[in-house]
């Protein structure tokens, strides 16, 4: 009994052995079985997840440029909205500084025509004040012209002091005014040409003759009185007092040979 249980054991063992040693011969090709496609799958696992992620990286390339794209489309909206603003504010403050000026123009011309309307009314005011003054002015002078005038009249002759005396203005139209009164008395009553008289006259402030009176006759009575019609007709320049003219009595020889 002992003895097939050894020999039992030694089989065992040899087969064990020889079941261990088979494991590691090289199994010929054609026996071997399909290898399993685990590798593969992974392989292609791996790739599709790496295609699923490039193509998650191209979206989001592409969703990060067409994001780019879209913010820089609403800045230049903004920045063109902007620009627009900034020049109808412009033009809004050009109008506003137009129309400023435009007013402040027409608040200038109605100040001015204000000040000329006023300096026109004040001017005017001045020149009737003026116009009145130099009327009472002259109608003053003239009624002491007339009074002294009247005066000089009644007390005949008399030396009156002025500043200027008064001229003669002689000219064709007195000599032949002269001629033409004192020729025909000198040819009737048979006189001498150069015969004169002295007369006094009495020459207003317009320079015409008031009055006359002589002072020393020709001798001649007919002579004397055509003198005096003559001198009566004789234009003065008029004597001035205080640059004024003022009447006075100025004595003349006259006679055809005058001048």
């Amino acid at each position: 009994m002992g003895g097939r249980r050894r020999g039992g054991r030694i089989l065992l063992v040899t087969l064990a052995a020889l079941g261990a040693a088979s494991c590691f011969l090289p199994i010929p090709r054609a026996m071997r079985p399909p290898e399993p496609l685990v590798a593969d799958s992974a392989a292609a696992n791996a790739a599709q997840r790496d295609s699923i992620a490039a193509a998650e990286r191209e979206a989001a390339r592409r969703d990060s440029v067409a994001r780019a794209q879209r913010e820089a489309a609403r800045q230049d909206s903004i920045a063109r909205a902007l620009r627009e603003a900034a020049r109808r504010d412009s033009i809004a403050r050009a109008e506003r500084a137009a129309a400023a000026r435009r007013d402040s123009i027409l608040a200038a011309e109605r100040a001015a025509a204000l000040r000329d309307s006023l300096e026109a009314a004040r001017r005017d005011s001045l020149i009737a004040a003026a116009r009145r003054d130099s009327l009472a002015s002259i109608e003053l002078a003239r009624a002491a012209g007339e009074a002294e005038l009247a005066e000089l009249r009644a007390s005949g002759p008399v030396y009156v002091a002025v500043d200027e005396a008064a001229r003669l203005v002689w000219d064709t139209d007195a000599e032949a005014a002269l001629a033409t009164t004192l020729l025909p008395v000198i040819r009737r009553e048979g006189l001498d040409a150069d015969i004169a008289a002295s007369i006094w006259l009495l020459v207003r402030t317009d320079g015409r003759v008031e009055a006359t009176a002589i002072q020393v006759s020709s001798g001649d009575q007919a002579f004397d009185a055509a003198a005096m019609r003559a001198a009566r007709g004789l234009l003065f320049a008029p004597a001035l007092r205080d640059g004024r003219p003022a009447p006075v009595w100025v004595l003349r020889e006259i006679s055809l040979l005058m001048r």
